[in-house]
């Protein structure tokens, strides 16, 4: 059992305990999501492995605040408070600055012009290097403002 299942475990027999709904369905979610696809691979997830079911699950939560009608306080906030439960479980998230410097220092490490034509390799470096600190669509808007 992965280390982030194992921590995951522990604090939704907590939730329940407290009667927190909120977070025991979360990582309820999470348990499940992690716990299955350890048994169908049939070996312990590691921790960015782990943490790429907590990402998609973020991905998802976001996506559905976007669409959230604006008049939805009860949902907007309940949400909101998802959102900020899933992200205690990720490393500290990049700031749009710290992407771009990233991003500069990646072009300039591998001689790449700041163009259009090198959005592939500069992408694929940076969610590599720094997965699970950022996401692609951030990454993807912080390129769109460097590259011509």
């Amino acid at each position: 059992m992965g280390e982030l299942l194992t921590q995951l475990r522990k604090e939704n027999m907590m939730a329940m305990k407290n009667h927190d709904t909120l977070k025991k369905g979360v990582l309820s979610l999470l348990i499940s999501s992690i716990a299955l696809a350890e048994k169908e691979g049939g070996k312990t997830l590691t921790k960015e492995e782990e943490l790429a079911y907590v990402q998609k699950e973020l991905k998802q939560t976001r996506e559905t605040l976007a669409e959230t009608p604006a008049d939805r306080t009860d949902v907007l906030e309940e949400t909101n408070k998802k959102i900020a439960l899933l992200e205690s479980y990720l490393p500290k998230q990049m700031s749009e600055d710290e992407i771009k410097a990233a991003i500069e220092s990646i072009l300039q490490e591998k001689g790449l012009d700041p163009i259009k034509k090198n959005q592939g390799p500069v992408m694929k470096e940076m969610m590599a290097k720094y997965k699970g600190q950022t996401d692609g669509k951030t990454v993807n808007k912080v390129l769109g403002t460097i590259l011509k």
